[in-house]
């Protein structure tokens, strides 16, 4: 029957993710890069929903996506497994220096921070879907996109990450600073925490 065959057509998940990228590009192209924290959890938001109508997946950009609208995060990837370990021995390595501080740009810290490896799968997900990518690309663009991110995330902690991380999360700090903590399950050194900062 061909209202039967059309009903199928309408609810099989193409037309629902069509609307959904094409909501996302206009958006993306009247907003990009965002100026408010409700720009970024809209984003946010919508990437969600293609993820979870897509087979692919895209585990980072999920699990913000789930941290941007829920007040606290219990629920531990593979990924965040991993980084919170690389954050714990970057800080175990900094508490011990002589010279703190001296991790390097390149540090896990600053990739967290600039929250650079969301930034990857999120230009894996625009490309997919043919979405503008110039704001995901641009390096400036993307700062303030990360820096709207974090006052979202802010005071939103992730907990028990890792087997030595008890909590990561933001603390509440000035408009282009990022302060980030990390609370240890077990004193380092007689630190039970690391404070990390940093400016964009």
């Amino acid at each position: 029957m061909w209202y039967y065959a059309l009903f199928c057509q309408c609810y099989d998940g193409t037309m629902a993710i069509d609307e959904i990228v094409e909501k996302l590009k206009s958006f993306v192209l009247a907003h990009c890069p965002p100026k408010e924290e409700s720009d970024v959890v809209y984003l946010m938001v919508e990437m969600r929903k293609i993820i979870d109508k897509r087979k692919k997946e895209y585990p980072l950009l999920k699990f913000y996506a789930d941290w941007a609208v829920h007040s606290e995060k219990d629920r531990i990837t593979p990924e965040i497994e991993r980084i919170s370990e690389e954050l714990y021995s970057t800080a175990v390595t900094e508490i011990e220096s002589a010279f703190p501080g001296m991790s390097g740009t390149k540090s896990p810290m600053n990739a967290f921070a600039y929250m650079e490896e969301l930034g990857k799968e999120m230009l894996a997900l625009f490309r997919e879907f043919g979405i503008e990518t110039a704001f995901v690309e641009d390096r400036e663009s993307w700062i303030q996109f990360v820096a709207l991110l974090v006052k979202v995330l802010e005071n939103q902690p992730i907990n028990n990450p890792s087997k030595n991380v008890q909590t990561i999360y933001f603390e509440p700090a000035n408009e282009g600073c990022v302060i980030g903590i990390i609370i240890f399950k077990k004193p380092v050194n007689g630190y039970e925490y690391y404070k990390y900062m940093n400016v964009f």
